[in-house]
Parts: structure tokens; C-alpha cells; sequence
């Protein structure tokens, strides 16, 4: 079984987030079969460390408890206490080296891409400012995408082996450069960037690639795991640490604080504005649930054979199945645990085709989601065998009920210290998610 991992950004709350994603992966018996995991920001920080933790031959509970650790002293007051603040005030040292140094000392000692293990492969994803496109660092080097002069659709550019000797920090903090407050990495043309690479297209005239924050772009990490001719995976756990949606309501304070950012980073915000009306979490949790949906259906309209088939039903599997993944027999199955849902919010978001398919009528399943009550929903997946125990008892007696998920939501999304009990709700928060949407979806 291979199973493709997506964390999200979102600072030090995603990385609590996803301890207890991990968790409950390994409790539900999801964890050995990740064998590729995508990440952005936060995510980027915290799937890096465990990828690392796990070359080092160190058990989860150890990295758990370390990153738990970390995540209470904080990541920004470090940073700016080291002694290499001092080296601000030179034009070739900035806030983004502050901070790659910072995680390098906590996390990576020094490492490089190359020194990466097979599995779990990483992938973490950065924005291209100067295109719009999402940036890749993997153990095997770089790789982007551009548009050729003579083609209008963006292409994968050729792939850069030489930055397989990246420090795995310095693409951390490419992934995690949010962009009011960090500057750009910059990869330069000559160094990083080798000369006439990118030859034929939009970029060969570009002296150096600017990397920001990959949640400009898509902050789940998830694309890469559905479109990557290289690295997209069928079966996807997916654990996003995304804020709330709401309207944007500024207090003065926050205008003030928003004027002092803007002061520090107007350079960059402005081609993060361009960008970021382009893609948003939103459309890429509808674009998963999607993928799911689409490959459900063709499951049932196109029963498992041998291969190969042809005609119309060749062209429906690749339609729903990326490539060059082999095509599995089953259909795609999707765990997506969010901190912005609670125990009923989930219920009644199950999907209207998988309640029928686990034995409700169709209007029955359609008046249940219509009148948003979770009683009906978690009654009758109880008659249907389905135990929702495990996932209960984590609801209510360690995450507190949905008390615990307003502390969840209430938790910033930078990288400054986390109290102990917002990193153990956002611990359990994930868990019980991972525990009840396996028994359902799995």
C-alpha cells in the first residue's frame, strides 16, 4: 500500500496539528505506508524534522515529545536572540538566513537534500514569484515549471540536480518564507542556478528565482500529491491546519500592526497580492474531495479488470488517475482532518454517496446533510458497525469537546511559542479526526 501525506502551513499550529496526525496515523495503522509527504510552511518545518528524525533512527514518541517541546519555547524569539542578528545590518544576510540558521541549529544540523531518505520522500513546496509557479525541493535537487516561448502552457523546466547539496534548512525556510516578514530566498543564476538552465523559456533572461512562502500559491500541499508526474499518490491523508473562514473585520490595532508589516515587506507584497487572488485553501479542498468523488464514480461506473482495456473506458481512467502512477483496481480513498471541524461539523459533511453506499436511503442521507443534525448521521453509522468510540472518547475527554476546537482555532499561525495546552488540543484535535474519518472513508 503507498499512501501520499499532505501538512499544511500554518506555523507552529501546523506543526501541533500535525503531531497528532502522526499519531493517529500510527494508531489506526496509516503511518508505515506513507511513502511521500508534501508539505508547505509550518508543515514544511515539521515534516522535514520528522523525516530527518527518522533517518536519525529516532522513534516517534522521542520526536513528538521533542517537537512538543520545541514548539513551546518558540521559533521567532530564538531566532532573533542568536547572536547572528548582528549580522542583519549586511546586504547578504537577511531575516530569511536569521531564521534558516535558527531551524538549522534546533532541527537539521547541517544537513543536506541528498542526505534525505528514500521514505517517506519529501517534497517541499515554495512559490516562484517570478512566474507564479510552485518550486519543489526533493532529495534529488530542484524542480519548477515555466511556460516556453513557443508553448503557452506551463511546462516542467529541467530539473536541478545541483541543488541536491541544499541545506534541507535553507528549503525549509524557501517553503516557510511567508512573505510579511521574511524576505524571498533568492536562487541565483551562476550559483544556485546553473548557467543557460531554463534555456527556450520565460525565465533563461532571469538572473536569480525568487522563493516566498508555498501557501501563497496552495497552502495544503496536496497538489503535488494529485498532479506530480513523479510524485502523486492515489490514496491521500491530508492534514490541514488552515484558519477559519471569515470575513475580514480590521480593528485599529490591527491596522496598525498590518502598516508595520506592510513597512518591512512592501517589496514583496506586492507580487503576493497578484498571486494570492488566484488560489486559495478553498478551492483546493473542493479540488481533493473532487478527485475522491471522481474516482468513486468511476469505480462504480467501471468495475476492476485486467488491463489493459481501450476505448472510452481508457480514456475515463485517464481522465480520473494522474500519471505515471500504475492504476490501482480500487477506487481513491481520501482522510482529511482539518482544525477548523468539529465532531459535528464532520458528521454532517460526510459525503451524500457514501452514506447511501453504507446503507441509507437516498432521501434519508439527503434530509440528514439538508437539516444539519449530527444525531441521525452518528446513529446510524453506529447500527452500520461502524465504531465511533475511539474517536469519541479522544473528542470528549481530551480535547474537551468543542471547547478544544475554539482553542484550536484561536491559535495563531506564526511561528512564535505555543502554550502547553494549545499544543496538546491541537495534538488530540487531529487524532480523533484521523481515528473517525478512517473508520468511515477507509
Amino acid at each position: 500500500m503507498s499512501l501520499g501525506l499532505a501538512l499544511s502551513g500554518g506555523g507552529s499550529r501546523a506543526a501541533a496539528f500535525h503531531r497528532g496526525t502522526l499519531r493517529g496515523l500510527q494508531e489506526v495503522g496509516l503511518l508505515d505506508p506513507v511513502d511521500i509527504v508534501s508539505t508547505v510552511s509550518g508543515g514544511s518545518l515539521f515534516g522535514a524534522a520528522w523525516v530527518v528524525a527518522k533517518k536519525n533512527n529516532t522513534g516517534l514518541d522521542a520526536f513528538l515529545a521533542i517537537m512538543a517541546n520545541e514548539l513551546e519555547k518558540g521559533f521567532v524569539a530564538r531566532a532573533l536572540a542568536s547572536w547572528n542578528v548582528f549580522k542583519l545590518p549586511s546586504p547578504w544576510y537577511d531575516r530569511t538566513d536569521l531564521f534558516a540558521d535558527a531551524f538549522d541549529k534546533i532541527f537539521f544540523n547541517g544537513m543536506k537534500l541528498e542526505a534525505l531518505p528514500d521514505k517517506p520522500a519529501l517534497c517541499l513546496n515554495t512559490t516562484v514569484l517570478n512566474t507564479g509557479q510552485v518550486g519543489k525541493f526533493t532529495k534529488d535537487g530542484f524542480q519548477t515549471s515555466g511556460r516556453y516561448k513557443h508553448y503557452k502552457k506551463p511546462l516542467p523546466l529541467q530539473h536541478i540536480p545541483q541543488l541536491a547539496s541544499f541545506p534541507v534548512a535553507r528549503a525549509v525556510v524557501a517553503s516557510a518564507a511567508f512573505p510579511i516578514g521574511l524576505n524571498p530566498l533568492n536562487l541565483r543564476r551562476g550559483k544556485e542556478l546553473p548557467q543557460g538552465w531554463g534555456a527556450g523559456t520565460e525565465v533563461e533572461g532571469l538572473d536569480s528565482l525568487q522563493l516566498t512562502d508555498g501557501g501563497v500559491l496552495e497552502n495544503l500541499g496536496a497538489e503535488t500529491l494529485l498532479t506530480s508526474s513523479r510524485l502523486a499518490r492515489w490514496d491521500l491523508v491530508v492534514s490541514d491546519a488552515g484558519t477559519a473562514e471569515s470575513l475580514w473585520r480590521p480593528s485599529l490595532s490591527e491596522r496598525i500592526r498590518g502598516g508595520l508589516m506592510g513597512a518591512i515587506s512592501a517589496d514583496t507584497l506586492a507580487g503576493v497580492s497578484v498571486l494570492m487572488n488566484n488560489k486559495n485553501d478553498r478551492h483546493m479542498r473542493f479540488e481533493i474531495v473532487a478527485a475522491l468523488e471522481e474516482s468513486w464514480m468511476a469505480s462504480s461506473l467501471l468495475p476492476p479488470r485486467p488491463w489493459p482495456i481501450s476505448g472510452m473506458e481508457e480514456l475515463l481512467y485517464d481522465e480520473f488517475l494522474p500519471q505515471p502512477v500504475p492504476r490501482p483496481p480500487h477506487r481513491r480513498k481520501l482522510l482529511l482532518a482539518r482544525v477548523d471541524q468539529s465532531w459535528s461539523d464532520l458528521l454532517v459533511s460526510i459525503a451524500r454517496w457514501r452514506l447511501i453506499e453504507l446503507g441509507a436511503g437516498p432521501d434519508e442521507a439527503a434530509q440528514w446533510l439538508h437539516d444539519k443534525n449530527p444525531a441521525p448521521v452518528e446513529a446510524f453509522l453506529s447500527n452500520q458497525g461502524i465504531n465511533l468510540a475511539p474517536a469519541k472518547a479522544i473528542y470528549d475527554n481530551d480535547l474537551k469537546g468543542r471547547q478544544g476546537v475554539d482553542t484550536c482555532n484561536a491559535v495563531s499561525t506564526n511561528f512564535t511559542a505555543l502554550k502547553q495546552e494549545e499544543v496538546d488540543a491541537l495534538y488530540h484535535h487531529a487524532r480523533w479526526q484521523v481515528h473517525l474519518l478512517k473508520e468511515i472513508y477507509w
